[in-house]
């Protein structure tokens, strides 16, 4: 069951939209679903996309991940390592193996070692953000996720951001 206390967004409602304070996300327009497990991280990774003029659908699990994904498509997963019941790996796995549009997957995790980036990217994730998470730092995965989405829809896409060929 999704986690629904002060607001937050199910996954079967629009993610963009609201009231937008920045024009951020009118210039970059992409669902989000925040995937963490932690009340305190999920409201702040909230909090700053919000302040970016987004309204993200959330999951406390790989398996909600897994359930939302089944109910609408998402753009972003911003995604949790360490979670109850499917962590983020399991779940990124999970995702590159379904039949969907596929999003665009950034980890976030306070290991942050240059392995645990490699075994993100491995796993089949696109970016790694390190916690505590930074504003500057989420802008320039956001930028970087849309244009993922922007060349995906174009058929073009990379599926993390160190390779040099583009796949089809």
């Amino acid at each position: 069951m999704l986690d629904t206390p002060d607001k937050v967004r199910p996954c079967t409602e629009d993610a963009h939209g609201g009231n937008q304070s920045s024009k951020f996300a009118d210039e970059y327009p992409l669902n989000i679903l925040i995937a963490d497990d932690n009340f305190v991280n999920k409201k702040l990774i909230e909090k700053i996309l919000q302040k970016l003029g987004y309204q993200a659908d959330t999951a406390s699990d790989g398996i909600q991940v897994l359930n939302c994904l089944d109910k609408k498509n998402y753009d972003v997963i911003l995604m949790d390592i360490r979670m109850p019941e499917m962590d983020g790996y399991e779940a990124t796995m999970s995702i590159r193996h379904m039949n969907i549009e596929q999003p665009y997957i950034i980890a976030m995790t306070a290991n942050v070692m240059p392995s645990d980036r490699e075994q993100c990217l491995e796993i089949g994730m696109n970016e790694f953000i390190p916690k505590p998470i930074n504003l500057n730092e989420v802008i320039t995965k956001l930028r970087i996720a849309a244009s993922f989405c922007a060349n995906r829809n174009k058929g073009v896409f990379f599926l993390n951001p160190t390779e040099s060929t583009p796949r089809y």
